[in-house]
C-alpha cells in the first residue's frame, strides 16, 4: 500500500517537474523570439524561430521578410549583412557567413581585418538541414538547397541543388511556381497553408510602397542628422529614422570607389528595399536621415518617384572640429577599429579618384576632414541641382527655417521646436575643448581657402 502511494506521489512530482520545465521552455522561446524581433533591422509578419538555440552576430544588419521560419541551432555571422526574403524556410543546423578573414594580411593564419560579403536569400526559398552558405552568395527566388550542401556559388532562381558539392539536379516547374505566387499560396509551420487572412497581414515592403512620398536627409555626418530626426518626429504623421540601414556604410564607400562593381551594389540595394518592411501603417511620411546616402541620390530618385531630398548643411568650423575630435582619419583609425564599419569604410579621397595617392598620403587628419566636408556637400549639391527644384530643399542647421521646411513636407505650418541631439560624448569633451582653445579654427579656414565652396 505504502509503496503504491509512494510510486503515485513520485509520478505526480515527475509530471509536475516536466510541466514546469515545458512551461519554462515555452517562455524562454517566446522571450528569444521577442528579443530577436526587437534587435533585427527589419522583420516581416509571421517570423518564427523554431527552437531555443540561435546565434546571429549582428542582428541590426539582418533584414527578414514575411513568413520566414528559422529552425534550431542556426548560426549566422552577419557582419557583412544578410537579407532573407518572404516565405523562406531554413531548417536546423544551418550556418551562414557574410565575411572572410584576410589571410593575405599582416599575420598568420590571418589578421584582424575582415572582408564583408553580404548574403542575399530570395523569396520562397527552402534551405535543408546542415547547409552551410559561404560569404557573398546570392540565392534566387524559389530555390531549394538540399540537406548538407555547402553553397559556395550563386544559386539561380528556382534551381534545386544537393550535397556534397552544390550540384544542380533540376529546376522548379516555373508555371506551377508562378501560379502559386499569383494565388498567394504560402506554407507556414511544417508547410501548412497560410489562410488568406494571414497572408493579408504580411508587412508591405519599401518596394511595394515605392510610389509613396518619402524623404531622404543628406549630409556629411556631424551636421545635425540626429537632431533633424528628433525635430521631424515631433509631427504626429512622420516617422523619421537615423542611419537604420547599416549596410549603407559599406555600400556607399564601395559604390564611390567601385570596389566590388556598381551593378552588384545596386542589386543589393534593390533586395534590401524589396525585403525591408515599410514602417508605420502606410499613412505616415517616412524620413531617412543618413550621411551615407550622398551618392545614391540618382538611384533613390528613380526607385522612389515621389521622393524628396533635404540637404542638411552645418557651418564648416564646428562640423570639421567635431570630426577631428572624433578621430576621423587618424592614421591608426582603421587599425584600431577595423571591426567597426564607420572606420573600416571611411571614404578615401584617393580611392574614389578625387585626390592623387601622393597628395592623400601626405594630408593630415584635419586636411582629410576638410576635404570630406567639401567633397560630400559639393557632390550632394551637384546631384540635387540635376533634379526638379521642387524635389529638394537645403537647410542650414544653425538657422533652420521651420516654416519653409513644413511647407516642403506638406505639414500645414506645423510648429516645430528646436532640438539639440547627439551631444558631445564625455570621452571627446576634453579633446574638443583643447581643439577649441587651439588654433584649429585658423587651420580649418586656411585649408578651406583651397576649395571652391558653393553649397553654403
Amino acid at each position: 500500500m505504502f509503496e503504491n502511494l509512494k510510486a503515485i506521489f513520485v509520478k505526480k512530482i515527475h509530471n509536475r517537474i516536466k510541466q514546469i520545465e515545458k512551461k519554462e521552455s515555452v517562455e524562454l522561446k517566446k522571450q528569444l523570439q521577442l528579443d530577436y524581433e526587437i534587435r533585427l533591422q527589419s522583420v516581416g509578419y509571421g517570423f518564427k524561430l523554431n527552437g531555443d538555440k540561435f546565434f546571429i552576430s549582428e542582428a541590426n544588419k539582418v533584414i527578414v521578410g514575411n513568413n520566414v521560419h528559422i529552425d534550431d541551432n542556426s548560426y549566422f555571422s552577419t557582419k557583412g549583412g544578410l537579407v532573407i526574403g518572404d516565405n523562406t524556410h531554413i531548417s536546423r543546423n544551418v550556418t551562414i557567413y557574410t565575411h572572410n578573414h584576410d589571410y593575405n594580411g599582416t599575420a598568420l593564419p590571418y589578421d584582424l581585418n575582415n572582408s564583408f560579403r553580404p548574403v542575399i536569400i530570395g523569396k520562397n526559398v527552402w534551405i535543408g538541414m546542415n547547409v552551410s552558405i559561404a560569404p557573398g552568395v546570392s540565392i534566387g527566388d524559389g530555390a531549394i538547397i538540399g540537406i548538407g550542401a555547402v553553397v559556395n556559388r550563386d544559386i539561380n532562381e528556382g534551381e534545386i541543388v544537393v550535397a556534397p558539392q552544390v550540384i544542380s539536379i533540376k529546376n522548379r516547374d516555373r508555371a506551377h511556381y508562378k501560379k502559386l505566387i499569383l494565388e498567394n499560396k504560402y506554407g507556414g509551420i511544417n508547410g501548412e497553408l497560410l489562410s488568406k487572412e494571414e497572408v493579408s497581414l504580411f508587412s508591405k515592403s519599401y518596394q511595394e510602397n515605392r510610389n509613396k512620398e518619402i524623404v531622404f536627409v543628406l549630409g556629411t555626418g556631424r551636421s545635425g542628422s540626429t537632431s533633424i530626426v528628433d525635430i521631424l518626429n515631433q509631427h504626429p504623421n512622420c516617422i523619421a529614422s537615423h542611419e537604420n540601414i547599416l549596410q549603407l556604410v559599406r555600400l556607399s564607400t564601395d559604390y564611390a570607389c567601385n570596389f566590388t562593381g556598381k551593378e552588384s551594389i545596386l542589386n543589393e540595394l534593390n533586395k534590401i528595399f524589396e525585403t525591408k518592411s515599410w514602417p508605420g501603417n502606410g499613412t505616415e511620411l517616412i524620413v531617412h536621415s543618413d550621411q551615407r546616402l550622398w551618392n545614391f541620390i540618382g538611384f533613390l530618385n528613380d526607385y522612389f518617384p515621389n521622393a524628396k531630398f533635404i540637404h542638411l548643411v552645418r557651418e564648416p568650423i564646428p562640423t570639421i572640429t567635431s570630426m577631428v575630435s572624433r578621430n576621423w582619419y587618424i592614421n591608426n583609425e582603421y587599425f584600431e577599429y577595423n571591426r567597426l564599419d564607420w572606420a573600416k569604410y571611411r571614404l578615401s579621397g584617393f580611392a574614389c579618384g578625387d585626390v592623387s595617392e601622393i597628395e592623400w598620403n601626405t594630408m593630415s587628419a584635419l586636411q582629410k576632414c576638410c576635404w570630406y566636408y567639401v567633397f560630400i556637400n559639393s557632390q550632394i549639391k551637384k546631384q540635387l541641382d540635376s533634379l526638379e527644384s521642387s524635389k529638394s530643399l537645403k537647410i542650414n542647421l544653425e538657422s533652420i527655417d521651420y516654416k519653409l521646411m513644413s511647407d516642403f513636407l506638406n505639414f500645414d505650418n506645423f510648429e516645430f521646436k528646436s532640438v539639440v541631439s547627439n551631444k558631445i560624448r564625455s570621452v571627446d569633451k576634453d579633446k574638443l575643448k583643447s581643439l577649441q582653445e587651439s588654433d584649429i579654427k585658423k587651420e580649418i579656414e586656411i585649408e578651406l581657402n583651397k576649395y571652391n565652396i558653393d553649397f553654403l
